[in-house]
């Protein structure tokens, strides 16, 4: 674990705020907040969770239903763990999203989901940074990626009922998430440069932070020879 107060937040889960409302207590969506506690630190952990109670409250304003409309387990899986590829747990050669969507994936079928929850999954996990794309997807991947985008940009936070927001904010505070999240996307990519990807949310994230970096920008890609050398 990585300290008491991932703890603490787990049990949190069990008194969670009448604002906020029940998780579903399935094995694999408990087993999934213990592996994000066991391998997150506290600011990806809170911002992992409040990011399902923000969807499932983004999906009742759009009149969409739990157990017709989406699998409230499979969302709780897609959101408490998309951000695995960014622990150690989660590591591999490709960008963060992607790393995270195999191992989230991965878990879910270990923890006895279908293939076709798996695959969710791994749509929403990957495309949980894609605006323009996720919400296109189905139900799952598009609340996943609108919860997730409240909770780090206040993106489509109007949708999210004031009461849900301030309740999970107050369980699950923030702790500087945004600027430790981007400071760990730069990080991977130092480490690891098969990790950046051209024109995407990790190239922005890293020419935020490192201007000097050696990747093609827009302007070396469009100066390239339309027939390769």
């Amino acid at each position: 674990m990585h300290g008491v107060t991932e703890t603490v937040n787990v049990l949190l889960l069990d008194t969670l705020p009448d604002e906020i409302g029940e998780w579903p207590r399935t094995p694999a969506a408990e087993a999934a907040v213990a592996f994000a506690a066991e391998h997150s630190p506290a600011y990806l952990l809170n911002h992992c969770i409040r990011s399902f109670f923000y969807a499932r409250s983004i999906a009742a304003a759009k009149d969409l239903v739990a157990g017709t409309d989406y699998d409230e387990e499979t969302l709780f899986l897609a959101t408490v763990l998309h951000d695995i590829g960014l622990t150690g747990e989660g590591q591999g050669p490709n960008r963060f999203e992607v790393d995270g969507a195999f191992r989230a994936a991965r878990f879910a079928r270990d923890h006895g989901l279908s293939d076709a929850a798996a695959e969710l999954i791994w749509d929403a996990v990957a495309l949980h940074t894609s605006s323009g794309i996720a919400v296109h997807k189905q139900p799952v991947v598009a609340l996943a990626h609108l919860g997730i985008g409240a909770d780090v940009f206040g993106f489509g936070v109007e949708e999210l009922d004031r009461a849900v927001l301030d309740a999970a904010h107050s369980a699950f505070p923030w702790l500087d998430l945004r600027e430790r999240i981007l400071e760990e996307v730069v990080h991977q990519i130092d480490q690891q440069p098969s990790k950046w990807s051209p024109m995407s949310f990790v190239d922005d994230v890293y020419r935020k932070f490192r201007p000097d970096n050696a990747f093609p920008g827009l302007d070396e890609m469009c100066a390239a020879p339309t027939v390769p050398h």
